[in-house]
């Protein structure tokens, strides 16, 4: 195939706000997680699927297998779907040492 690129598990697009390794993004429908810091406007690569450790919004209680949303205006991942756009699954709920911490599969886009 002479059209094909590449898989797309990643992307390079220019950030939306400043954002550093790990950290959650969305710009329009893709969703990602940042490889490494950028400012606002710099070009981050980005991952757009696979499984992360993530940090839980305080107080929340994730089931494996629960759906998982971005709050764009917040920058965190909820399982309130209300006004947010879903992103992935719950794996693990409390991974590694922290509850803080939640292990999560995400599709890249957010719906």
């Amino acid at each position: 195939m002479r059209n094909y690129i590449h898989p797309g598990n990643t992307l390079t697009l220019s950030a939306p706000y400043e954002v550093s390794s790990g950290d959650c993004v969305q710009i329009g429908a893709i969703f990602g997680v940042a490889k490494s810091w950028a400012l606002r406007g710099e070009d981050v690569e980005i991952v757009t699927t696979g499984v992360f450790d993530v940090r839980k919004c305080p107080k929340q209680v994730w089931e494996i297998g629960e759906k998982l949303y971005w709050d764009n205006k917040d920058r965190k991942i909820t399982n309130a779907a209300t006004g947010n756009c879903f992103i992935g699954i719950v794996i693990d709920p409390a991974s590694g040492q922290s509850a803080e911490l939640g292990r999560v599969k995400i599709f890249g886009l957010a719906q």
